[in-house]
């Protein structure tokens, strides 16, 4: 939590489904991922990261 809130601008959800996201250990498409813009790769955030970014991305959209 406290990497992700040192530096929030540099990461973003994004759809499970964009082209290059990483497949759930099921096979599946998650339905939201994490992208770190600074190192151009996808990321599993923590639940706590996670529910601040959906908020966000609820209120926003």
């Amino acid at each position: 939590m406290e990497q992700f809130l040192n530096a929030q601008d540099r990461y973003i959800l994004v759809r499970g489904n964009s082209e290059g996201a990483p497949l759930c250990p099921y096979g599946n498409h998650y339905e939201w991922i994490g992208y770190d813009k600074d190192l151009k790769q996808y990321v599993r955030f923590t639940k706590s990261v996670f529910k601040l970014l959906i908020s966000h991305h609820l209120s926003t959209h």
